[in-house]
């Protein structure tokens, strides 16, 4: 299947105290790449998070935004015992050098500094594994349903364009054989208005010209070469892999193809033809670096 390196996807989760969201965007890039925006609560699942993106997108660099959001704030009250103690020993010694009656109460304790703090309590990182993976799992999905849904656009246009690039080959092909006639008429018509009847042509000779001409602007090799290429994009686009960079080396390879016969046309109709050809392949070419 064909899938696009673009795409967007969302997925929510519990906890018992929180909710978990997961989005997703993704764009074109030469490799993997996957960049993670968490709250430093869960930043010790970022590893599974990434392996569990990797697991379903094989290339394109994708950007993964978790959102933590508690439905209450759990807190407990934290004494500091050893800091009481302390206050409860200053204040004895102090009573026992100045000669004063009176000691510290649990109320007078608990309003000293730094004596009690009320503190949030940590979660353990373990309970969100699970909500949040799934929540993964789900923007994933929708991830690639929306890649799948735009990478068979992409196919269909790519596949268009290779009919229309097959059509024009076959026209090429037709027009190869004449290529040689043509220039030989236009050779002998050339000569003969040069000489103006000064003498005879060496129709031997000029056919050797020809024939060399004709050997050296003979395209059957890169027409041949086309139709494999084509054949190719074909076959790769129904594998199950990722298929992008076999796609991007078989487009180099017609472009390569397409601009030696551009370079050995020496015919009007032919290199319009090629023209065209370019133009279209360009287009496939700017498809192919949007698919995975």
């Amino acid at each position: 299947m064909v899938y696009s390196m673009t795409g967007y996807g969302r997925g929510e989760a519990r906890t018992e105290a929180n909710s978990v969201t997961v989005e997703m965007r993704s764009v074109n890039h030469r490799f993997s790449e996957v960049a993670i925006r968490m709250p430093r609560e869960v930043t010790a699942l970022e590893d599974a998070v990434r392996r569990a993106v990797l697991t379903r997108v094989k290339r394109g660099r994708i950007d993964v935004f978790i959102t933590l959001v508690a439905d209450e704030t759990p807190s407990s009250l934290q004494i500091n015992w050893e800091l009481a103690r302390q206050y409860k020993e200053a204040a004895e010694q102090m009573a026992a050098q100045l000669g004063a009656a009176g000691e510290l109460t649990v109320k007078d304790l608990l309003l000293l500094p730094d004596v009690v703090h009320v503190g949030e309590e940590r979660s353990d990182v373990e309970t969100y594994r699970e909500p949040l993976l799934a929540a993964v799992q789900e923007a994933v999905d929708a991830l690639m349903d929306m890649r799948g849904r735009e990478g068979a656009a992409l196919r269909e246009d790519v596949l268009a364009r290779i009919a229309a690039m097959e059509h024009i080959t076959a026209e090429l092909a037709a027009l190869a054989p004449a290529v040689a006639g043509t220039y030989r008429e236009r050779i002998f018509a050339r000569i003969e208005e040069y000489i103006q009847g000064r003498g005879e042509i060496d129709e031997s000779r000029l056919l050797h010209e020809v024939a060399l001409f004709a050997e050296r602007a003979d395209i059957a090799e890169e027409i041949t070469r086309l139709a494999s290429h084509f054949a190719q994009f074909r076959s790769i686009m129904d594998e199950p892999d990722a298929i992008g960079r076999k796609l991007d080396f078989l487009v180099q390879e017609c472009h390569r193809e397409i601009n030696t016969m551009g370079a050995k046309a020496n015919h009007l109709e032919i290199s319009q033809k090629v023209v065209i050809l370019k133009a279209e392949l360009e287009k496939v070419k700017e498809q192919v670096q949007n698919i995975e």
